[in-house]
């Protein structure tokens, strides 16, 4: 008489459907199909999940679950089971009451905020960023007026030169700066209280 095992996989076999397949389309571990078809007790939990199991699978292969079944209790003596004994300690160390919830929860907010403020901190106190889009670094020109263009941050205060220079919503600024014959540095400093300052210059050659 063929055994439980050998029933499921020449049916599974006879329907070319493979373990991964069957495992997939039931939404069963392929080991557990494995040890269902080489009656590898230990390996499957117990009893109670191996019987359904057994008729979800015996279903999916067009075989007759109670019959299969018949054959599983006829082969497994389900009063030999044991039951794997649980870790003390492991419950203990996952068990969650909710006090622990709640400090768990209290801590994580508390990380939260000093994240924030370490974020925040970390903006407030480093420089501003300073761009100068227009002249560039090094410039040679015959024309006496530059026109000095760049970007900060919004709430920089910019000055070109000593002289302050607005800056708008986005950041932006611009400045006509009068140049005199020869070689003209331009110095451009963006500020933000408590910040460092950040500086960029410009050297621009007049000529006649």
């Amino acid at each position: 008489m063929k055994r439980l095992g050998e029933i499921l996989q020449e049916a599974r076999k006879k329907k070319h459907i493979s373990q991964i397949r069957a495992a997939a389309d039931l939404l069963i571990k392929k080991e557990h199909i494995e040890a269902l078809e080489n009656q590898n007790w230990p390996d499957l939990p117990e009893p109670t999940f191996v019987k359904g199991f057994i008729k979800t699978y015996a279903n999916y292969l067009g075989l007759d679950p109670v019959h299969v079944l018949a054959i599983y209790r006829r082969e497994f003596d389900e009063s030999k089971f044991q039951k794997p004994r649980p870790n003390p300690r492991a419950e203990k160390r996952l068990f969650l009451t909710p006090s622990r919830i709640i400090n768990i929860l209290f801590i994580s907010a508390i990380l939260i905020f000093i994240a924030y403020i370490g974020i925040t901190f970390s903006s407030i106190l480093s420089a501003p960023k300073l761009e100068v889009i227009s002249p560039p670094a090094d410039e040679t020109t015959s024309v006496p007026v530059a026109q000095i263009i760049g970007k900060t941050d919004s709430e920089a205060t910019v000055s070109i030169e000593g002289q302050f220079v607005p800056v708008d919503g986005q950041g932006n600024f611009s400045k006509e700066y009068s140049l005199s014959e020869g070689k003209n540095v331009i110095e451009v400093i963006a500020a933000k209280r408590l910040s460092p300052k950040a500086k960029i210059t410009r050297t621009i050659r007049l000529i006649r």
